[in-house]
């Protein structure tokens, strides 16, 4: 059973409520078609700010044909930072990410205002945090490891199927709400662990982190992951 946490609903919901919510009160606009092929999209998305890793994510869309068009976002942070409570303030963090995301569109129609979409997107996310008198498990959750200093390093690979809608906002401006699911594999590995001692005593049962994406369970987790959000953009062509 996957469990989804408040944060990965919130993105869900939001999505859902933009994409309905927009696409009808463009509706009366359906009729006019458009010649997409050739056109070219700049585009930001803002969400990847409020990550739990806060970065960066921009990208480009280019159309291939009238009801296809191929995609490439990146994503890196500009500062180290996670917001915190209220009571907590923010916390700095040590840390680098960096993220490539190719995808291919599949359009229903040729309209100038909406046009709904199937897509696939791929994606890879590389971490890499420094951290300081923590701990994570080994051997499915039967060990604990305290330290003093280690190196967190974190792969995710991944695939999603996803549906959503690009609205016209005018000539140039595009917004571009989605969701999708899909499949991905997290590699996680503690390197440079310094002051590690062995407590045997404080492990945790598989069965509860089987699913989690905490970052203090080290070793390979395949699982199904879920994807919200909108992008912005702009047509420098078409």
């Amino acid at each position: 059973m996957v469990i989804l946490t408040n944060y990965d609903m919130k993105k869900l919901l939001l999505s859902l409520t933009l994409l309905f919510t927009i696409a009808f009160a463009n509706s009366q606009e359906q009729e006019v078609e458009h010649d997409y092929r050739g056109s070219f999209i700049i585009n930001w998305a803002p969400l990847s700010a409020f990550d739990a890793y806060s970065r960066f994510r921009v990208g480009a869309e280019v159309g291939v044909s009238q009801r296809t068009s191929v995609g490439l976002d990146v994503g890196f942070n500009l500062s180290n930072y996670e917001r915190g409570t209220y009571s907590r303030g923010w916390d700095d963090r040590d840390y680098s990410v960096f993220e490539i995301r190719p995808e291919f569109k599949f359009f229903f129609n040729d309209k100038y205002r909406a046009r709904w979409y199937n897509a696939v997107e791929f994606y890879y996310i590389y971490l890499e945090e420094e951290l300081e008198d923590d701990y994570y498990y080994q051997d499915r959750g039967e060990v604990r490891i305290d330290f003093d200093e280690a190196t967190y390093t974190k792969a995710k690979f991944g695939a999603h199927y996803k549906f959503g809608v690009s609205l016209r906002m005018g000539s140039r401006m595009v917004f571009d709400p989605y969701v999708g699911v899909g499949v991905r594999l997290i590699e996680r590995e503690y390197v440079d662990v310094q002051g590690a001692v062995i407590d045997p005593d404080n492990g945790t049962d598989w069965d509860d982190w089987l699913w989690t994406d905490s970052r203090r369970y080290e070793g390979n987790f395949w699982g199904v992951n879920f994807s919200g959000g909108f992008r912005l953009g702009i047509y420098l062509a078409k």
